[in-house]
């Protein structure tokens, strides 16, 4: 029988080993590298189909990252035997859908290889066994500001007892790796009655600026984000009393109903999900799809309406970027963080 929801979702699962927190969920992952003893020479298989920030890691302790590509439903397109060898292996559950493990597993017993799960997308999502994502490898990322209405927040889960013994001691909750803008918004978010309008307003003012002086309604791509994390590894004091007083049950709900909502507009408007459906126990960080012009504009009303975000998803890898598949061009997401 699956364990009831709760609050603290995968951290519950996480108990008998530790959890170590941070700011960005990319710190989170270099930790995980260095337990795992990565350097310079050594290979870190990614999927293709990811942010460019999330190569920084790799970067920082010299070693390699190479590719699997995944398919139009964001599984591997090949088998693992076909993958290329790596001491490290990641698998991804995009946008809070859980990634299927055994080729990940399968992978790792032939090659060696350790098994990551990026769970940034998916706090409070489980997949059907009633498995925690996150909590199914020994290393896990979370990424608690995707999720919740926080300045900033990462935890790196780690679900294997051996490994929890060696992790080092929880870096000061001081807030030193909070971004100002994050900081900003979640104070706007909090005003009462009003908060979220005046969060909307001073959106549209910052794009209005931000594309009068570069051009572009959103941040331009970062040429050093592939090598360098320009932040501090320090969350926010904070975190810990925000992800106790949230009701898991009702953000799961919550969620639920909007992917519903999306999906009927998406039918209506000839949109194509990036899922075929939705996981029982799935809690989606939004509704992702694909669509022509016609389509993404009447989805872009969707979103305005819902008071939501519609971005595009991912910054893609330089690497990957010039041979990309039209798959990787053309997902969108209605974001259902408020």
């Amino acid at each position: 029988m699956c364990r009831p929801v709760n609050s603290l979702g995968p951290l519950e699962d996480a108990s008998t080993g530790a959890v170590r927190y941070y700011s960005l969920a990319r710190f989170a992952f270099l930790e995980a590298l260095r337990l795992w003893g990565v350097g310079q020479g050594q290979r870190v298989l990614l999927p293709s189909f990811i942010c460019r920030d999330l190569l920084a890691p790799v970067a920082l302790l010299g070693a390699t990252p190479c590719w699997y590509d995944v398919g139009p439903a964001l599984a591997p397109m090949e088998p693992p035997e076909a993958w290329p060898e790596a001491s490290v292996v990641l698998a991804a559950n995009y946008f809070g859908f859980p990634q299927e493990l055994a080729p990940f597993i399968a992978y790792a017993e032939r090659t060696g290889a350790r098994v990551l799960e990026d769970n940034a997308h998916g706090y409070l999502s489980r997949d059907r066994r009633g498995r925690w994502l996150g909590t199914r490898a020994p290393f896990g990322l979370l990424s608690f500001r995707k999720t919740l209405r926080v300045p900033d927040g990462a935890a790196l889960l780690c679900n294997d007892p051996d490994l929890a013994k060696v992790v080092p001691a929880q870096i000061p909750s001081n807030g030193e790796g909070i971004q100002s803008a994050q900081s900003i918004k979640t104070r706007l978010r909090r005003i009462p009655l009003i908060g979220s309008a005046l969060l909307r307003m001073a959106t549209t003012v910052v794009r209005m600026r931000r594309m009068q002086k570069t051009g572009s309604a959103v941040p331009l791509l970062d040429p050093l984000s592939e090598s360098n994390i320009p932040f501090s590894p320090n969350p926010w004091s904070g975190l810990l009393s925000a992800i106790s007083q949230t009701d898991g049950q009702a953000e799961i709900a919550r969620r639920r109903a909007l992917y519903v909502e999306c999906a009927q507009q998406g039918e209506r408007y000839r949109v194509d999900p990036v899922f075929p459906s939705l996981p029982e126990l799935c809690a989606p960080y939004g509704y992702p799809f694909r669509g022509g012009v016609s389509g993404i504009s009447a989805m872009q009303r969707v979103a305005d309406r819902m008071r939501f975000d519609l971005v595009t998803w991912p910054d893609l890898p330089e690497a990957v970027w010039q041979t990309a598949p039209a798959h990787y061009r053309n997902v969108h997401l209605i974001n259902f963080l408020w």
